[in-house]
């Protein structure tokens, strides 16, 4: 029988598992963390300024849905940062080539190496990390490099079809790693999202990158006059369509804010339930002084 193996893509990670507290780990700024269980292995690794990579191993004899916003970190400063989409280019029901998505379905006895796409930072200060499936949270452990390479190179030899996880982890010499947690149905389970998603459940369109707008050189406006409200269009590949002023009290710098945020802002799309949405927001943006030469 041809075993199902796992391979773990050099430089990639499961994300946003989670961490017990800073002071207990023995080493500071941890970019790499691990969970480790009989029903799922999670390992996460900070990529990019945006980006984690999570790669996913679901052993247990369950299907799950796992959703970028269920991916969720604390910094040293309390603040809370949750993923916000998928880098997955997948077609949709139309057949339209589509850059994100808000959901992936594991299936049991499956693997899923994925990008994890957010308005992130204080990623060298994180003191939390965890990842929420159904009614629990499962809380990474960080890792220092050498010890985290040494866990993807024994998960590269499991085999998924394996009736015995308990043998399977002991000939691997695989530790369980990392902590769960069930929620008790108070509101204290989802206070860690306050503020990152809506109400009624919207993780609204995020940018991810916002350049200072300048002022022209030599322009002559107050600072109550520097500010424009600008509506737009996000796509669902993060993409700014029909930008237009709502308010702003200096017409000069209108077009100066519209082109500014054409041109150089990036925005990840909304999502919701594990769809992704098209959406219109409003914004206001200031036009600061250009440095001094």
């Amino acid at each position: 029988m041809i075993q199902k193996k796992i391979r773990i893509i050099p430089g990639s990670a499961l994300l946003w598992l989670m961490m017990s507290v800073p002071q207990m780990w023995g080493f500071q700024n941890p970019k790499m963390f691990a969970f480790v269980s009989s029903s799922y292995i999670i390992t996460a690794e900070l990529a990019t300024e945006h980006t984690f990579v999570v790669n996913f191993v679901n052993l247990s004899d369950f299907v799950i849905v796992v959703q970028p916003v269920d991916f969720i970190y604390r910094g040293a400063s309390g603040r809370y940062y949750a993923g916000q989409v998928y880098e997955l280019e997948h077609a949709d029901t139309k057949g339209e080539m589509q850059r994100y998505s808000a959901s992936i379905l594991l299936r049991e006895h499956s693997f899923a190496g994925l990008n994890v796409v957010g308005l992130f930072k204080e990623q060298d200060q994180i003191e939390e990390l965890s990842v929420r499936i159904g009614s629990q949270r499962f809380y990474m452990e960080p890792l220092e490099k050498i010890q985290f390479e040494q866990l993807a190179r024994k998960i590269e030899t499991l085999d998924l079809d394996s009736a015995d996880v308990t043998e399977m982890f002991r000939d691997a010499n695989i530790r369980l790693t990392g902590s769960v947690k069930t929620t008790d149905g108070t509101d204290e389970w989802d206070r860690d999202w306050e503020g990152l998603v809506t109400s009624d459940g919207v993780n609204p369109p995020k940018a991810i990158e916002s350049p200072a707008i300048l002022l022209p050189e030599n322009a002559k406006t107050s600072e109550d006059k520097r500010k424009v409200r600008i509506s737009c269009l996000i796509t669902k590949n993060g993409g700014i369509q029909n930008l237009k002023v709502v308010k702003s009290r200096d017409r000069n710098l209108e077009q100066r804010a519209l082109d500014s945020v054409a041109n150089s802002w990036v925005f990840l799309p909304a999502a919701k339930n594990g769809e992704i949405y098209e959406t219109v927001i409003e914004f206001e943006v200031e036009l600061v002084d250009p440095p001094e030469k």
